[in-house]
């Protein structure tokens, strides 16, 4: 065989095993991704606590987002906002709490241009996922409600205060007892396991390697060719 056949021989070697190292870092790194899907949907699963317990007097929250959480109180009829660009709008509504906080409730979600069911009167003890507020988006892609997104920055410049920096989403069985549909609930990426996104580098590392030493082989060949002659 030709120093030049042994030569492409090496380099399509170190290719193929680079192929696959990096098919197993793609593999490891989808693992990672998963893990924080799993995190985010394991702390949503917890058993709820008391907000009002998490929220100190200076305003300060525990690490509570993302968890399910309990709290008492009434809704503010006067004070809701239908947020969203596109369908569906969620509905949000001003909720004061026992202790005259005043948190924004997402009870559900409606269709553009459809009646929104008014809250139910009285005291209500209430169960939801407590997120914190959304990013501001550059753009819209369709018909944007009162807000495009669910900004406490903004509900401040309106509603009453004191204002709890988050909001509270209701499961889609309390919100068809309004008459809503479920709102979307959208989980924020947790900090996954790190031992996927470690054997990700790790694998994509040899796999430069493979490369490196495909080349280097080459190359030797090369030389030992031109030693030879």
């Amino acid at each position: 065989m030709s120093i030049r056949a042994k030569q492409t021989l090496a380099i399509l070697a170190s290719l193929v095993v680079a192929g696959v190292m990096l098919l197993l870092g793609l593999w490891q790194m989808s693992s990672y991704e998963e893990s924080t899907r799993d995190v985010s949907a394991e702390r949503a699963a917890q058993a709820p606590v008391a907000l009002a317990d998490q929220v100190s007097a200076d305003g300060v929250i525990a690490d509570v987002y993302s968890r399910r959480v309990t709290l008492s109180g009434t809704y503010l009829p006067d004070y809701q906002v239908l947020v969203g660009a596109g369908s569906p709008w969620r509905v949000a509504t001003a909720f004061r709490m026992a202790d005259d906080r005043i948190i924004a409730v997402v009870r559900g979600a409606v269709e553009p241009g459809a009646p929104v069911p008014s809250p139910p009167s009285g005291e209500q003890d209430i169960v939801g996922v407590f997120l914190a507020p959304d990013r501001s988006t550059a753009g819209s892609t369709g018909e944007v409600g009162d807000l495009p997104t669910l900004r406490v920055q903004e509900l401040a410049q309106t509603w009453p205060s004191p204002l709890i920096g988050g909001y509270v989403t209701l499961s889609g069985a309390d919100s068809a007892t309004q008459g809503l549909a479920e709102a979307p609930l959208v989980l924020p990426e947790a900090e996954g396991s790190p031992t996927h996104r470690g054997y990700a580098l790790q694998w994509w590392v040899f796999a430069a390697g493979a490369i490196a030493f495909g080349i280097y082989a080459a190359r030797g060949l090369a030389r030992k060719e031109a030693t030879a002659a």
